[in-house]
């Protein structure tokens, strides 16, 4: 074992039961159980963000290991590259969101600043005109929060969980009997 190899060991009755039951696509397209995912997922969390993944499963059941082997590595690796897929989905939408918002957000600031400068200089003395000015760059400035929201803090667990599916997409997995 490497200095910057991390295993996960997981210990099945079959190989079956590394799958969802409720998908019937063919064993390489399958997807994984949700409490396999869930446990390999979070496992992976707990390592550092340097290093390879190994999953390593020990089968008690298992006709042909070799076999077993073979299959059950790139279904494993097939499935996360579909989830790597998933989250850059899920990533550029979340960018396409934000720079939205953050174009309604500066077209909304621009038109509040305008009539907060204009109610100050048609209106000078108008402590009535000057709350509503005021109130217009509170406004302005909370009609930001969602692209800066997404800006600097919304982005970056994305970023990260994709490349931990990256990693995850590219581990070695090993079956073996017990």
């Amino acid at each position: 074992m490497g200095n910057n190899e991390h295993i996960i060991k997981l210990q099945l009755r079959t190989v079956e039961q590394l799958f969802n039951s409720f998908d019937p696509s063919p064993f390489v397209g399958r997807d994984l159980d949700p409490a396999a995912e869930e446990f390999i997922l979070s496992w992976a969390q707990e390592h550092p963000s340097d290093g390879v993944f190994k999953l390593h499963i020990t089968v008690a059941e298992v006709a042909d290991i070799e076999r077993a082997q073979s299959r059950v590595s790139d279904a494993v690796q097939s499935y996360f590259t579909a989830s790597v897929g998933r989250a850059s989905q899920e990533f550029s939408r979340l960018m396409r969101r934000g720079r939205f918002s953050l174009l309604v957000g500066i077209l909304f600031l621009i038109v509040c600043f305008g009539a907060s400068d204009a109610l100050q200089h048609y209106f000078p003395q108008s402590k009535p005109l000057d709350f509503v000015s005021e109130g217009l760059l509170i406004v302005c400035w909370v009609a930001m929060w969602q692209p800066l929201q997404i800006f600097l803090y919304e982005w970056w667990p994305l970023f990260r969980h994709k490349q931990l599916l990256q990693r995850l997409a590219a581990m070695h997995v090993e079956v073996v009997q017990r």
